[in-house]
């Protein structure tokens, strides 16, 4: 019985079919690592995004003076003092804002699309229940221009709908 001997030429080969084997699986683990990591940034920042606007809703509920600014602002502006006109621009800054982080979020891909749609129709409800036409041209100059020109088109969506609306 003859042994047999391996040269270095049959280890090479061996390390190169190895090789061959091993890399593809290791690049299909780390891609799936990725894609988990992906949807747990998702999940996250979909909870970030509920924890911010958390307070503002519940303090909706709890203050009736702040809940009245917000449902009857948009309708009784010009009536405001000065201090009520502040508050409520403040509110629809702070709402603006988030929303902008919103659809930034989405454009890179950090939240998921469900997510945004349902953001999406809350913005397009805030758009028209506070005449932000209205107050529109002040809060575009101070956001970023993507988000500026999507709030833009909302309104022209919501002002031709009203227009519809009215007609019929």
């Amino acid at each position: 019985m003859k042994k047999a001997n391996m040269t270095l030429s049959d280890w090479v080969s061996i390390a190169t079919i190895s090789q061959a084997v091993f890399v593809p699986l290791s690049l299909l683990l780390v891609w799936r690592q990725l894609s988990q990591q992906s949807q747990l940034t998702r999940a996250a920042n979909t909870q970030a995004l509920v924890e911010l606007s958390s307070p503002f809703n519940l303090q909706l509920i709890q203050d009736r003076d702040f809940a009245r600014l917000w449902v009857l602002g948009a309708k009784t502006f010009d009536e405001m003092d000065e201090v009520d006109k502040y508050r409520f621009g403040s509110l629809l800054t702070w709402w603006l804002l988030l929303h902008e982080n919103i659809f930034y979020q989405r454009r890179r891909g950090l939240i998921a699309k469900e997510t945004y749609e349902a953001w999406q129709r809350d913005l397009e409800v805030f758009v028209r229940t506070m005449n932000l036409s209205r107050h529109w041209p002040a809060f575009a100059e101070v956001c970023q221009v993507d988000f500026a020109e999507h709030v833009s088109e909302m309104i022209k969506r919501s002002e031709r709908s009203d227009k519809g609306a009215a007609a019929a």
